[in-house]
């Protein structure tokens, strides 16, 4: 610790939600209209569900672990301006985040209930899944995901967009075509899944053509309140 109100901290180590995180940061207060803390942090095996951590974004407080449950190992670099009492300002966050979860299940996922009318038959509020791995950045109030692949109780999807701290949303999924019950493809197309040509919409394509696996192309946009689920080309990079 300085006079300048600065403050290195060279090693940090703990056991903490069933894991381990190990961290090293600089901790700058020598302006309090910009007082901000850079970091990198190492996770591993950590327990999403036990780790209560609550940001701050335009002055509301956001649980960021309510909606996904897993054991997460990986490394978080990040810039963060924090409020004279240390509140993170997210408008003002910049993180990178190399991250692997296992074992784990979206809870109230927006993505997912804003399509839990084309799917009746399954669980949307809880998907399970068991293996994400991704390299994930947040700026400026909003997370970027880049192309995922989830192997999950409703089946093989890919997945990727963005999501802001004000709940807009915009993701793109890529879905095996049997997933989607006759309701659901009657409300995307218009028509009974059996007077469709599968071959001559756009929107669905082959996975792998040796396993023949159709697969349709969504989009959600929106908020969790106010949201449109269309038919779309996969988005291959954000």
């Amino acid at each position: 610790m300085t006079a300048g109100q600065q403050l290195y901290l060279d090693t940090l180590s703990m056991g903490i939600a069933d894991g381990t995180i190990n961290a090293r940061a600089h901790f700058n207060g020598s302006d309090p209209n910009r007082i901000y803390l850079r970091s990198r942090i190492n996770v591993e095996d950590v327990n999403i569900e036990k780790m209560m951590l609550k940001l701050d974004y335009l002055g509301q407080d956001y649980v960021i672990n309510k909606n996904i449950m897993g054991n997460l190992s990986g490394q978080v670099t990040s810039y963060v301006q924090v409020h004279p009492d240390l509140t993170p300002m997210m408008d003002q966050t910049e993180a990178t985040l190399d991250l692997e979860i296992i074992n784990g299940t979206l809870v109230n996922f927006a993505p997912m209930q804003a399509m839990s009318s084309y799917f009746k038959d399954k669980n949307l509020n809880k998907v399970r899944f068991d293996t994400l791995r991704n390299t994930l950045t947040f700026k400026k109030g909003t997370l970027f995901i880049p192309d995922m692949n989830i192997n999950s109780s409703l089946g093989f999807m890919e997945i990727a967009g963005t999501q802001a701290m004000n709940m807009q949303m915009e993701y793109y999924l890529r879905i095996p075509l049997k997933m989607v019950t006759q309701i659901g493809f009657h409300m995307l197309f218009g028509k009974k899944q059996e007077e469709v040509d599968p071959d001559q919409v756009d929107a669905i394509e082959y996975r792998d053509k040796n396993k023949r696996i159709r697969f349709m192309n969504l989009k959600v946009e929106g908020t969790p309140d106010a949201y449109k689920v269309s038919l779309g080309k996969a988005k291959k990079t954000i």
